[in-house]
């Protein structure tokens, strides 16, 4: 099973990119959780509140899905993305072989 349930904030404006017929929206989502060291939840020493750390995920929406998020989300705002992991392989321009992943959006809620 290939599931991925997401809640982050825009990294920054989604692109917008069309090739042919297919219209692709990519986006970067940032999500946090709780930083843990030694089994332990780190705690900010002055606050008291969970120190928490950033991933960032890039996401890829097709189609009439990703026409919301081009024309009504911005950097910042909050989305939620039930998707997919894809995985991809290529060569770049030195002959290296280069990997990459991604998330392939199913869908997409605004929060």
């Amino acid at each position: 099973m290939n599931n991925v349930n997401l809640v982050g904030r825009l990294a920054k404006d989604p692109v917008a990119r069309d090739r042919g017929d297919t219209r692709i929206t990519e986006l970067t989502l940032v999500t946090e959780r709780p930083r843990i060291r030694e089994g332990k939840v780190q705690k900010d020493p002055v606050t008291g509140f969970p120190l928490k750390d950033a991933e960032f995920h890039k996401v890829t929406i097709f189609n009439g899905m990703g026409i919301g998020v081009r024309n009504h989300k911005h950097k910042g705002d909050l989305l939620a993305v039930i998707g997919r992991i894809h995985y991809t392989r290529w060569t770049d321009g030195d002959g290296q072989t280069r990997y990459g992943c991604e998330i392939i959006a199913e869908e997409v809620e605004f929060l």
